[in-house]
């Protein structure tokens, strides 16, 4: 098969410069596992954050990469199965799926077939392309994850920094499905977007301080940028019995760099200390540390039920340029929604596979079996 790996130890901010064509063997899948023919994959900083060993800032780079042994990236898979394990009975040669997203941080989607265990695969929305399945599976588990820790009520005031990312965006509308007033701080540019999306205000974080509002203003904050600036103004703004709820932590973009020691420990402490601290003063701070899994299949059926919509930032093919320049674009952390892998972009004749921000497009609604989807539910 066809894959784009690391061939070497990339040095931090070099990922793109050690990607290489390769050719390896297709896997074939284990008795509890199914083998998938991706169709599309999405791209995640993260990954990137994992390639060159500072993922949460220090962590889970890969060992001894070489021409030999290279490390294939990719978390994201939407895809159809072409081969189960004898004991699997979940799926069949056919099924089109999709996989949740794993915490052991698992890759290897950055090829033309995968193994993945079968607890982790569930089948994707009959109605949902595989471009689609693949931009909202990991923004939609994050979002709903932490949505669920803050407790959302109807008529709440909600405001999301970080509306026109990737997970700000399906947070949005998650927060107006269940009744909530939100604004969305994002740059100017992107304020038509968010707008688009439910937002019912937004905020040009480049021109104001969302924490000049005042006291009272919002009863949850969810924080998807990460920093101690942001948290101080959320503070300023969060009613006392509000929450405060961060996917990031104290330090902004973390990742970008490896941490000493010594800073990622007082990050941690910071983080302890203020969910300790917080549930005696008030408002209440929350970090976000839910596993994906616990969170896949109800972000699904929300999003089935109220129409959710996936922007897509751009539609690359499966091409070593293509994917180097997004990983820079990644990078920038400058995109609207989420950039998408369509392996399937070079066989369809006429087809512009790159499409520029101005020409991002936002996913369809979709409808799905719920009887599988709860049957699936009760399994996991």
């Amino acid at each position: 098969m066809t894959a784009i790996a690391i061939t070497d130890t990339p040095v931090v901010g070099g990922v793109a410069d050690v990607l290489q064509l390769v050719t390896a063997p297709v896997p074939r899948p284990s008795r509890h596992q199914v083998a998938i023919q991706l169709v599309a994959s999405s791209m995640h900083v993260d990954e990137v954050y994992a390639a060159q060993g500072t993922a949460l800032g220090r962590f889970f780079g890969p060992k001894d990469v070489s021409a030999a042994s290279p490390y294939l990236m990719g978390s994201s898979v939407s895809g159809v199965v072409v081969a189960v394990g004898r004991e699997v009975t979940r799926f069949k040669v056919g099924d089109e799926v999709i996989v949740i997203p794993n915490e052991r941080g698992d890759s290897g989607s950055w090829a033309t077939y995968r193994c993945v265990e079968q607890n982790y695969v569930m089948l994707k929305p009959p109605t949902l392309s595989h471009v689609e399945a693949a931009a909202a599976t990991l923004s939609g588990c994050v979002a709903w994850g932490a949505i669920k820790i803050a407790q959302v009520e109807v008529g709440e005031h909600c405001l999301v920094v970080g509306a026109s990312g990737a997970i700000g965006s399906l947070m949005v509308q998650f927060l107006k499905s269940k009744g909530a007033h939100v604004t969305g701080v994002c740059s100017g540019a992107n304020a038509g977007l968010v707008n688009a999306l439910g937002a019912d205000d937004t905020i040009d974080y480049k021109h104001t301080d969302f924490g000049a509002q005042g006291r009272s203003t919002y009863d949850k904050v969810f924080d998807l940028v990460g920093g101690r600036e942001v948290e101080t103004a959320a503070y300023r703004t969060l009613k006392r019995k509000g929450r405060f709820i961060t996917i990031v932590g104290p330090v902004r973009h973390i990742g970008e760099r490896k941490l000493s020691w010594i800073e990622l420990l007082l990050g941690v402490g910071h983080i302890v200390w203020r969910s300790i601290a917080s549930r005696v003063w008030g408002p209440r701070y929350q970090f976000v540390a839910s596993l994906p899994r616990h969170n896949a299949y109800a972000a699904m059926l929300s999003i089935a039920k109220h129409k959710i919509r996936s922007p897509i930032e751009a539609e690359i093919p499966f091409d070593l340029l293509e994917i180097q320049a997004a990983i820079k674009t990644l990078m920038s952390h400058r995109t609207r929604g989420r950039i998408v892998i369509n392996f399937e972009a070079d066989k369809q004749p006429g087809q512009t596979a790159i499409r520029s921000s101005s020409e991002m497009h936002l996913s369809g609604s979709f409808c799905q079996n719920n009887t599988q989807i709860n049957q699936d539910m009760e399994r996991l």
